[in-house]
């Protein structure tokens, strides 16, 4: 039996095909955080049919929503999907292709009214008929625009009124379409650019002074600076060089600022964060805090630095200062000497440690 229905379709648009492991996967990871916001911003309550890739096809039968409700709707959905673009971007450490690019993601919305059928297939309703192959035909048009909420004149047609009376003051612009065995579609589009001026600037708030002064352990490494990095940030590839590790836990699929980590050693769990990057065309700085007991924590800061197409690591261990607030004078001392104990078996491993991590890149090159 066929329903009649308002077919919707957020769709992602941006990425480029990429080549290396990381890329692709952290561009399957990038476009899954966006669809949850996406999912997450269906103040409509809409049915999910399925997640299709890089865009999810919405529906509702019965009386379609009123087009000020598609606006609101597409307009929070909008925001949202930017704002999270945003902190990607603010806090991104990994230079790969799929991360640096991010921020070009854009995204658009088709609307449209018609009718299909309901067909289940195990856990998911899949819809069939002609208006959803439509739809889908119409997220490749000739709207001047990336961004933008496309609506068809079918659906237009169960409005009384087609202007939104908000204070954004956007206005529908007329768009034809034409598709093999569908003729002439006629559609009326918002472009969404302006609202991205809504979105707030984020700053670059980071401190880099840990990165002064002579470093605890250098290394040279046969291979390139992107390379060593990229395995570096890898939480999960420290299993393969990190120093006597036995385990990983760890929430985030990507490395960023403020992702955390547990690694677990024979005799104690140790709770990194990550704190710190910056890069420039040769150099980029990576740091991250180690909690290794309750008010003492280490800061570890890597350096790494572009040599005619390998690379030179070097690391340097700084306690945090912060760990001696609210101390008596005897619980400082204490302290005190149990980081100067930590730091000295922390520097006699880190050898180890990066010549096992250098031995893991130039293989793994």
């Amino acid at each position: 039996m066929e329903n009649n229905a308002f077919i919707y379709i957020p769709d992602i648009s941006g990425f480029t095909k990429f080549v290396t492991e990381t890329e692709v996967s952290h561009s399957e990871h990038i476009i899954s955080e966006l669809i949850g916001v996406i999912l997450n911003s269906n103040t409509l309550k809409f049915k999910v049919s399925e997640v299709e890739g890089d865009a999810v096809l919405f529906y509702k039968i019965g009386s379609p929503p009123s087009l000020e409700e598609i606006y609101q709707q597409s307009k929070e959905m909008f925001l949202n999907f930017h704002s999270h673009l945003k902190q990607i971007e603010f806090n991104s450490i990994c230079q790969c292709g799929a991360c640096k690019t991010a921020s070009n993601l854009t995204l658009k919305f088709i609307g449209h009214l018609g009718s299909f059928k309901e067909v289940a297939i195990q856990s998911f309703t899949k819809l069939i008929g002609s208006d959803v192959i439509l739809a889908h035909r119409l997220l490749k048009n000739n709207v001047p625009s990336n961004e933008y909420l496309l609506v068809t004149d079918n659906y237009l047609q169960s409005q009384k009124e087609e202007k939104i009376s908000i204070d954004d003051k956007l206005t529908f612009e007329t768009n034809v379409e034409h598709f093999e065995n569908f003729g002439e579609v006629s559609t009326k589009f918002i472009n969404f650019s302006s609202l991205l001026k809504s979105i707030p600037k984020t700053s670059d708030v980071n401190n880099f002074n840990n990165h002064n002064g002579k470093p605890d352990y250098s290394i040279f490494i046969e291979a390139p600076i992107l390379f060593v990095h990229e395995k570096l940030i890898d939480i999960n590839a420290k299993l393969e060089w990190a120093h006597g590790i036995k385990g990983v836990k760890a929430d985030d699929k990507i490395n960023r600022i403020n992702s955390a980590h547990i690694c677990t050693f024979d005799k104690n769990e140790i709770s990194f964060i990550t704190t710190e990057s910056k890069a420039t065309k040769d150099v980029i700085y990576f740091s991250e805090r180690a909690t290794i007991k309750p008010n003492i924590s280490i800061d570890n800061n890597y350096k790494l630095v572009d040599k005619n197409g390998a690379t030179e690591l070097s690391v340097s261990f700084k306690p945090v200062k912060s760990n001696y607030d609210n101390m008596n004078w005897f619980q400082k001392i204490l302290n005190i000497l149990k980081i100067k104990i930590i730091l000295i078996v922390i520097r006699r491993s880190s050898k180890k440690t990066l010549q096992a991590f250098k031995n893991y890149c130039e293989e793994k090159h």
